[in-house]
């Protein structure tokens, strides 16, 4: 099965976006701020990151400079 995350704070944005890209061989895991985001993401692996740049916490590229800069190169 293929894992998505999904980091987007605007709930209808983000139901939408996961209904659309969920499926029979597909999960969407979803989080609405940067804090949350890492929490899962140290807790799970991803095939791909979906991640919004404007968040109430910081910044989905920051977050992604972070994971790079610890060896994640998850597309």
């Amino acid at each position: 099965m293929e894992t998505i995350f999904l980091l987007e704070d605007d709930a209808a944005l983000s139901r939408g976006i996961a209904m659309a890209l969920s499926g029979p061989d597909r999960a969407v895991t979803q989080a609405d701020t940067v804090a949350g985001a890492r929490e899962t993401l140290t807790r799970a692996g991803f095939d791909l990151l979906i991640l919004d740049v404007n968040l109430p916490d910081g910044s989905g590229l920051e977050l992604l400079r972070a994971l790079r800069q610890e060896g994640d190169r998850t597309p």
